[in-house]
């Protein structure tokens, strides 16, 4: 029986991890790809640095809160700045399908350029290859962002977590994922819900200067939810959360009870967890609220080890928090 591949396989779940572990590992072989994370640092000629890669086939390429064109720049300089990394700069690359909008295009290449300034990065390569028409669905961009270590000696690592740590959220959680929901003109939403689309290096910045931060994971495709299983695989610890401590705004829940979805599972665009020590909650709270009223501590790292998220209910009881395993939401990233 042929092997095929799904749309599960690129949701961020429980399919792409299968994938790379199954497949892309064992044929690559990398001792540097084992770590897993969405930035690889290693030493170089002494220095600490980071690169990161990633593609963006959102669709819509123009959605509230943002376009294709700054949700690359954005997901590729988080990547690097939750690694405890300075960006410096980004590849960007262009797959356009034949008939493209060239005034698309340049509003596209225009909000890289913008955003790009804000990071400041700097553009340092590229390549466009254009496809006959149906070959793609509009246009697609593939990045790569190289970063240098902060602070060498306070860089956050999988290795760092350890029990009775807590979990910090950012912001509130699902608004992108939500976002590109609003905008399917099937499903008949007349408000557009606004993406959280954007830059965390100042917030990082700020908040690596004043704490000590264990560990920090961008919220992007599988959500929260995937991102704490992606955590508790890595470091071996479970992770308790509340439920009535996770922040989600009103019209994202309204939108999760009309369709059926599960926030936990909606991506991020602008969020992240960080995990630190007990004593130093309260100053990081304190910071990320300068940045987004919603952040707050949503549970803690459990001195168990059976690699598991648990989630404490509003009911009372408390069940797992799987890995996003189906596929839920059209291309989000």
């Amino acid at each position: 029986m042929m092997r095929t591949i799904r749309k599960e396989h690129g949701n961020g779940g429980k399919q792409t991890y299968e994938l790379i572990d199954d497949l892309f590992k064992p044929i690559f072989g990398s001792e540097i790809l084992k770590s897993g994370d969405d930035s690889t640092v290693f030493s170089l000629n002494g220095m600490k640095v980071g690169i990161s890669t990633d593609s963006f086939v959102v669709k819509p390429y123009f959605f509230k809160g943002g376009d294709i064109g700054k949700l690359s720049v954005c997901g590729t300089v988080n990547d690097l700045a939750v690694a405890g990394l300075e960006p410096k700069y980004i590849t960007i690359s262009f797959i356009i399908e034949e008939g493209f909008s060239m005034d698309d295009l340049e509003k596209i290449t225009r909000s890289i350029r913008k955003y790009a300034d804000l990071a400041k990065v700097e553009v340092v390569a590229g390549d466009t290859k254009v496809v006959e028409k149906g070959a793609a669905d509009g246009i697609f961009i593939n990045t790569t962002g190289l970063g240098v270590a902060r602070d060498t000696q306070k860089m956050p690592s999988i290795s760092r977590i350890k029990g009775n740590q807590v979990v910090i959220v950012s912001g509130d959680i699902g608004r992108h994922g939500a976002c590109i929901y609003s905008h399917n003109e099937d499903l008949g939403f007349k408000d557009r819900i606004e993406s959280d689309c954007g830059l965390l290096l100042d917030v990082i910045s700020e908040l690596m200067q004043e704490v000590d931060v264990a560990y920090m994971k961008d919220l992007t495709r599988g959500g929260l939810a995937t991102a704490l299983n992606e955590i508790v695989q890595k470091s071996g610890f479970d992770i308790k959360v509340e439920e009535e401590k996770i922040p989600v705004a009103d019209e994202v829940k309204a939108l999760c009870d009309i369709l059926g979805l599960d926030s936990y599972y909606l991506a991020c665009e602008g969020r992240f967890v960080a995990i630190v020590n007990g004593d130093e909650k309260e100053k990081a709270i304190e910071i990320l609220r300068k940045y987004n009223g919603f952040a707050c501590e949503i549970g803690t790292v459990e001195e168990s080890r059976e690699k598991r998220v648990y989630l404490s209910t509003t009911f009372g009881g408390t069940r797992i928090l799987d890995m996003l395993y189906y596929e839920m939401l059209p291309r989000i990233c």
